[in-house]
């Protein structure tokens, strides 16, 4: 249960900075679980493994464009990512070197930064709705080492993404187009969990054991939990798109009090967790030590992971959020 076991070296090269174009030309490397087979080939030839009486689950969670600038009493460019939305006009944000000021938005709107326990707020003077609409960027990771851009605001969207409220995209679907899910014989369904800090925020202790994951809502209509049962009882697959689609079919599995409603989960799935739902997971290919590589090892192993990942890398397949993909069978 030690983070360093999932440590592993990427060559800048391989951090993919755009998606590929069209999204479903990107690669999968498709790995079973049974025998360990691994094959790599386009993303659109997904539909193979699959027939009408398996089961697709996505999330449709939609990005906000929470990422926005402003100045500092120094006159000073500052950028700030709204996190979460505490009253109508206090924001939890995140930003590089935050000290106590006034921060301008624009002629019409004005912030206080305070520093509020171990979090920072923005305080606005009016509602900044309008501002976020017209001004507001998608909040791409920091890895890719640019300003997020006009293109990103599609780029950073699943094409069936319909409920505002992430940070963050569930970056799995990014590889569909609307071409490629109207054809994609497999039944769907959708989740919607909203992409928060608790899924990227990194690991910082030793033993992931106790690390605590922050909470992120979700929801899960009933007769999609209906669903599922059905197809699970005439034997077909239940392909989780994401680890987001995950946390929150097995959170639900867990407690199924937390069906039907908006709920919250702090789940983090790690070695020697029972899978209840998923038997299939689409996922990119993620950071070392974090998370959601963690939890791509509880669900494939740890050895065939850092295979699969190792080969990833052998082949300069993409990797990170506009990167390619992986499918475990």
């Amino acid at each position: 249960m030690l983070l360093d076991r999932y440590n592993y070296s990427l060559p800048d090269e391989l951090i993919a900075q755009r998606p590929a174009s069209p999204r479903d030309s990107s690669r999968i490397l498709v790995v079973t679980k049974k025998d360990g087979n691994i094959d790599i080939l386009s993303f659109s030839k997904i539909k193979k493994y699959f027939t009408q009486h398996d089961l697709a689950v996505f999330n449709n969670t939609k990005v906000d464009p929470f990422l926005i600038r402003g100045y500092d009493k120094r006159n000073t460019l500052r950028e700030f990512l709204l996190i979460e939305n505490i009253e109508s006009l206090k924001w939890r944000v995140m930003t590089k070197n935050p000290k106590n000021s006034d921060i301008i938005f624009g002629t019409n709107l004005n912030a206080k930064l305070l520093k509020d326990k171990n979090s920072w707020l923005l305080i606005f003077d009016k509602d900044p709705n309008e501002f976020l609409k017209s001004n507001g960027l998608m909040p791409i990771p920091p890895y890719l080492k640019r300003e997020s851009d006009f293109k990103d605001s599609t780029d950073y969207q699943t094409v069936y993404a319909k409920v505002e409220g992430s940070i963050a995209a569930p970056t799995a679907g990014l590889h569909f187009t609307d071409e490629l899910l109207n054809n994609f014989i497999i039944t769907k369904d959708f989740v919607t969990l909203h992409v928060g800090m608790g899924t990227f925020l990194p690991v910082k202790t030793k033993n992931i054991s106790e690390h605590k994951m922050h909470e992120e809502l979700f929801f899960i209509n009933a007769k999609t939990f209906k669903n599922i049962e059905t197809i699970k009882s005439k034997g077909g697959k239940i392909l989780s798109i994401g680890t987001t689609t995950l946390r929150a079919l097995e959170s639900a599995a867990i407690d199924i009090s937390l069906i039907n409603k908006w709920s919250s989960t702090t789940l983090f799935i790690k070695e020697n967790f029972e899978f209840k739902i998923a038997d299939c997971l689409l996922t990119n290919f993620h950071l070392p030590k974090s998370t959601l590589l963690i939890l791509v090892s509880a669900f494939l192993g740890y050895e065939l992971t850092m295979k699969c990942y190792e080969i990833a890398i052998k082949e300069k397949m993409r990797f990170y959020s506009y990167g390619d993909a992986m499918l475990i069978l």
